[in-house]
């Protein structure tokens, strides 16, 4: 076995020294990449953005739903039947529109009838004005306390309040809107016997609506009438209504939760009437500025060893500074920064992630 490797020994290196080379400068003259251009390689890119001093926005948040102040069921006043229903849901009507008909045939009967009653109460009168020593048909021919008898004593009284009541139940069988309004759950159909009192439908005024939400006590109590807040439906979170406090009820739940309602801008509510409907479910962002902040990206801000650090770009060095810093307040784009900053430094908002203190970086924006 041993001579045998003996014979082949000498084969195989000599087939080694035959073998082609690559054609690769790098490895056959055995090569390697600069050290500056391996550090130049290494080297983050980042963005940065000044540190700047200005009002801070700071946001509260809350959830409620979009109700009118405005609006009423439409009942029937008289019982009758239903004899047009004039309304559907989603109808807009002005004040004074009819809504529905109720039958009003046997009103227009007994008001035929009290009118009948009426010539022969004034006929009992004037009798009873010549039995009384007066002048028939002169009101005035007896003194004041007699005529007062005599209308009672021949039912003239009694019959013109009935002539003014059957009028006002004639007037009640055309129900109207009370204000300019839109229609909503319609109760009833045609030809319904109705009751007094019963509910034909609802109407809402689209200009009322407000946003009724909830704050905590402590959010609460930096909220005042006429602030700013921007309101957004559920469904649709990109349409931002703008909408003021309008009323701060001072009352403290058990739950520690103040009810307050914000008015939407009439502009708004009359560009998107369409999609604004009782109820709608809405998020609420409330903004607060605070004067002379320290001002920085949420981007800026990263965790390491448990606390915040905004690494800072030294433009001698070119390198990323790590500093702890102490957070006031956020919102959603951008924090407040109490100290570890000074004005004018650029905080690195873009390839911080990975970033150790005094590693070498590339602003991109310049190099």
């Amino acid at each position: 076995m041993i001579k045998k490797w003996v014979v082949f020994l000498p084969v195989w290196i000599i087939l080694c020294q035959c073998k082609p080379s690559s054609g690769n400068p790098s490895e056959s003259e055995g090569t390697m990449p600069t050290s500056s251009n391996s550090e130049q390689a290494a080297r983050a890119v980042v963005r940065v953005k000044p540190v700047a001093v200005k009002d801070f926005a700071v946001q509260v948040f809350s959830s409620g739903k979009l109700t009118a102040t405005r609006q009423t069921d439409i009942q029937a006043q008289i019982a009758g039947s239903l004899q047009e229903l004039l309304v559907w849901e989603g109808q807009h009507f002005k004040k004074g529109a009819a809504l529905a008909v109720l039958d009003s045939t046997a009103l227009m009967l007994d008001l035929e009838k009290a009118r009948l009653q009426l010539k022969e109460a004034i006929y009992n009168k004037d009798d009873q004005l010549v039995m009384q020593g007066g002048t028939w048909g002169v009101d005035t021919s007896v003194n004041a306390e007699t005529f007062d008898n005599i209308l009672i004593r021949s039912g003239l009284s009694n019959t013109r309040h009935a002539i003014k009541r059957l009028k006002y139940q004639l007037s009640q069988t055309v129900i109207r809107a009370p204000f300019d309004g839109i229609v909503a759950d319609v109760a009833v159909k045609p030809f319904q016997q109705l009751t007094a009192k019963t509910t034909i439908c609802r109407l809402i005024a689209p200009e009322s609506f407000v946003t009724a939400f909830q704050l905590l006590e402590k959010d609460a109590m930096d909220i005042s009438i006429g602030q700013q807040v921007i309101v957004s439906p559920v469904a649709n979170p990109g349409l931002q209504l703008k909408a003021q406090i309008s009323r701060v009820n001072p009352v403290v739940s058990s739950n520690g939760l103040v009810r307050i309602q914000a008015k939407i801008s009439v502009q708004d509510i009359q560009t998107h009437e369409d999609i604004l409907w009782e109820g709608t479910k809405v998020n609420v962002v409330i903004e607060k500025r605070i004067p002379g902040q320290l001002v920085v990206p949420k981007s800026a801000v990263v965790v390491r060893s448990g606390r915040e650090v905004v690494f800072v770009y030294d433009q001698t060095e070119k390198r990323a500074k790590w500093k702890y810093v102490s957070l006031a307040h956020e919102n959603e784009s951008e924090v407040a920064i109490t100290e570890g900053l000074q004005p004018g430094e650029l905080a690195i908002t873009e390839g911080n992630l990975n970033l150790d203190h005094d590693t070498e970086v590339i602003l991109e924006d310049i190099e």
